[in-house]
């Protein structure tokens, strides 16, 4: 509190539940755009965002829910993304495929 008995800083007016959320400016800002869900829960991306994330009609998405949240890939991002995941577990010099090509040809009895 100051001097005249006030608290200081900002002044806020708390948001309503159905207002969109005030917007942050940052250096880059993220493309947001707000979607009504239609009949059947459908939805169309729109095209800022659909270039943002390099698909097009009829590409393949990769969608799943976290913490509350919808998040939707590129099906070449989620690959990616697993790939690096599974990089950690790979020792240096190791060929995961040669292994596995390996493994198969004793499993049938080629090797």
């Amino acid at each position: 509190m100051n001097a005249s008995g006030k608290s200081g800083g900002f002044a806020e007016t708390p948001q309503k539940d159905d207002e969109p959320p005030q917007a942050v400016f940052l250096a880059t800002p993220p493309k947001r755009e707000t979607v009504k869900l239609g009949e059947g829960g459908r939805f169309v991306i729109p095209a800022a965002l659909r270039e943002a994330m390099g698909v097009k009609p009829g590409d393949t998405l990769v969608m799943h829910v976290e913490d509350g949240e919808l998040r939707v890939r590129n099906w070449r991002e989620a690959i990616k993304r697993i790939q690096q995941m599974a990089q950690k577990y790979k020792r240096p010099g190791e060929s995961v495929v040669d292994d596995f090509l390996r493994d198969r040809r004793a499993m049938w009895g080629e090797e």
